[in-house]
C-alpha cells in the first residue's frame, strides 16, 4: 500500500548515473501491479509522514511491496503531471482486498486527500509471469489512454506506430496493460483503457518523433482516438 512509500517520493530527482544501473521488478501471476502517481506539496509533508505511520506496517503484513520509483522528468501531453510513478505490487487481489476491508483503511483513505494534492493508483491484475526492467542510461515514456469508443482503432494505430518508432530507434516495449482499475481523489474518475511503457535511448528521440512532419497524421489519429491522453517521460531512481 502507499503507506510504504518513503522519502524518495518527495525529493528531487538525481541525475542519471554515468554507470548503467538496473531496476528490475518481477510479478507472479495473480499479483496486482500498482502504479502510484502522486502530486506532492512540501507543506503537507507532516501529513504524509502521519499517513505512512498509520498504514505502512499493516500494508506490508497484508502483501504490499514497493519495488521502485520512476521520476517524471517531463509531461509531454495531458493535464495531469505527477512527480513520480511508484512501481509497487500486492501479492494477490485477495491480499489487497483484505487490507482494504480493515477498519484502518477508512482512515487511510481519508488521510490521502489531506496529504496529497492529487493521488492516483492504477491497478492491474497480472495474468502471466512479468518482469519490468529499467536502466538509468535510458529514458522511458509512460502513456495513459482513455480511448474514444467511437474511434478506438485510431488510438491503437497511433500507439502501435509509436511503439514501432521506439523499437526502430533502439528502444523496446516494456509493458502494455489493460483492464485497469483506478483509485482517485475524485470518486467519479474513470480508469484509462491502456497504459504503455516504452524504452527510448534519449528524450530527444521521443520529442523528435512527435515533432516530425511524418507524424502529423499519427497525432491526428491520437486526437480522434482518445477522449484523454497523457504522455510522460520518466527515469528510474536507483
Amino acid at each position: 500500500m502507499l503507506g510504504v512509500l518513503v522519502t524518495s517520493l518527495f525529493t528531487l530527482p538525481a541525475l542519471a548515473n554515468a554507470k548503467d544501473e538496473m531496476l528490475s521488478v518481477h510479478f507472479n501471476p495473480g499479483a496486482v501491479m500498482q502504479l502510484i502517481a502522486p502530486v506532492t506539496e512540501a507543506e503537507k509533508r507532516p501529513l504524509r509522514d502521519k499517513y505512512f505511520e498509520l498504514g505502512a506496517k499493516t500494508a506490508r503484513e497484508h502483501g504490499y511491496t514497493q519495488n521502485g520509483v520512476l521520476v517524471v522528468e517531463k509531461t509531454l501531453m495531458g493535464r495531469f503531471s505527477p512527480n513520480v510513478f511508484v512501481v509497487s505490487q500486492w501479492s494477490s487481489l485477495k491480499a489487497q482486498k483484505s487490507f482494504q476491508a480493515l477498519p484502518l483503511f477508512n482512515d487511510v483513505k481519508s488521510l490521502r486527500r489531506e496529504a496529497w494534492e492529487a493521488l492516483k493508483l492504477f491497478d492491474y491484475e497480472v495474468l502471466k509471469p512479468t518482469t519490468l526492467s529499467f536502466s538509468t542510461n535510458k529514458i522511458y515514456s509512460v502513456s495513459l489512454a482513455w480511448v474514444n469508443p467511437k474511434a478506438p482503432n485510431d488510438y491503437y494505430n497511433f500507439i502501435d506506430s509509436f511503439s514501432e518508432k521506439a523499437q526502430a530507434l533502439g528502444g523496446k516495449v516494456v509493458s502494455t496493460t489493460q483492464d485497469i482499475s483506478l483509485s482517485d481523489h475524485n470518486p467519479y474518475a474513470v480508469a484509462p483503457q491502456q497504459i504503455v511503457i516504452l524504452e527510448w535511448n534519449s528524450a530527444n528521440d521521443i520529442e523528435a518523433v512527435l515533432a516530425s512532419s511524418e507524424y502529423i497524421a499519427q497525432l491526428e489519429k491520437l486526437k480522434n482516438g482518445t477522449v484523454e491522453f497523457e504522455l510522460h517521460t520518466v527515469r528510474p531512481r536507483i
